[in-house]
């Protein structure tokens, strides 16, 4: 194992910082994508087509968001048609047993809560399933299904992605600005990174590589890191 692995944030940080201004062409495109919602699969298949190159430290531009084949984007379509469903499905039942505990406290309490839960595990595999679906030809059900194993699997590492990504998203659409410049894009490469830090734990050949080992100061001395 080398002496010094940069953590995952650490790791995060550079990678945005390195490609800023492509990752903020990106998230225009990807909000523009959005709008139509019709759309949406493309812009998230473009997102993490080019985060998931900056996660691998391979070279990528603005031309990556549109490579895309036939197969990447039935596989988008497919994936996110499913987690909307899942996730507009689990709402609904929410809501019926919110309203369900003015007959039933109790009962209404323990489901509702219980769907909660749901709705927060599905966005936990989300952040796997997601990076996931851009790397290599993979069909749709090994995709939900590494996702769900990587989200069960390591349900801290999950959570604290999650997590991060709300906090970051949240603060982009408090400042207006960062959602239309940045917000998807940094999240978008988070995702990516997380998911690459992940399975390097399930393949030794990767363990022995020491990556990005720069430190705060160089963002005062870049010319200082070889």
């Amino acid at each position: 194992m080398p002496d010094k692995e940069p953590g995952l944030f650490r790791k995060w940080f550079w990678n945005t910082y390195d490609y800023l201004g492509t990752l903020i062409v990106v998230n225009i495109l990807w909000l523009l994508f959005a709008l139509p919602l019709v759309t949406l699969p493309l812009a998230f298949a473009g997102l993490f087509r080019v985060t998931g190159r900056i996660a691998a430290y391979e070279e990528t531009g603005i031309r990556d968001f549109f490579a895309h084949t036939r197969e990447d984007l039935g596989r988008s379509f497919c994936i996110c048609g499913l987690y909307a469903g899942v996730l507009l499905l689990l709402a609904a039942n929410v809501l019926f047993y919110v309203r369900l505990m003015d007959a039933w406290p109790w009962v209404g309490a323990v489901l509702g809560g219980v769907m909660m839960w749901l709705i927060v595990f599905v966005c936990m595999t989300a952040v796997y399933v997601l990076p996931l679906m851009q790397r290599g030809k993979v069909p749709v059900r090994q995709v939900i299904r590494s996702g769900v194993f990587l989200a069960v699997d390591n349900p801290r590492h999950a959570f604290a992605l999650l997590f991060c990504g709300s906090v970051t998203m949240a603060f982009s659409l408090a400042s207006g600005v960062g959602l239309l410049f940045l917000g998807i894009g940094a999240v978008g490469v988070l995702f990516s990174t997380g998911l690459r830090e992940m399975l390097k734990r399930y393949d030794s050949t990767n363990g022995n590589v020491l990556e990005e080992a720069r430190g705060w100061r160089d963002l005062i001395r870049p010319w200082g890191y070889s």
